[in-house]
């Protein structure tokens, strides 16, 4: 598979995965920071990806670095 491709999926699967967890993880917490901050790595998972696309010319390491964005949101999200 051409890696083209390859970052699609994954910038679109970090899309489809990401929106129902923000939800998921989000709604039952209220809103309160600990509930900002799955929304808010999403959206910065996106836009870092989107980034590292622009300026490594890799197309699949773009996506993946964004999925590490998100999932460290995660993750703090559920540290506190």
């Amino acid at each position: 598979m051409r890696k083209n491709v390859t970052g699609a999926l994954l910038q679109l699967s970090l899309l489809v995965i990401g929106i129902p967890v923000v939800y998921l993880v989000a709604v039952p917490f209220g809103l309160t920071a600990k509930s900002l901050l799955p929304p808010l790595g999403l959206l910065a998972g996106l836009i870092v990806s989107g980034v590292m696309v622009k300026r490594t010319n890799q197309p699949v390491s773009g996506p993946l670095t964004g999925w590490l964005v998100f999932g460290v949101c995660l993750a703090l999200a559920f540290a506190f």
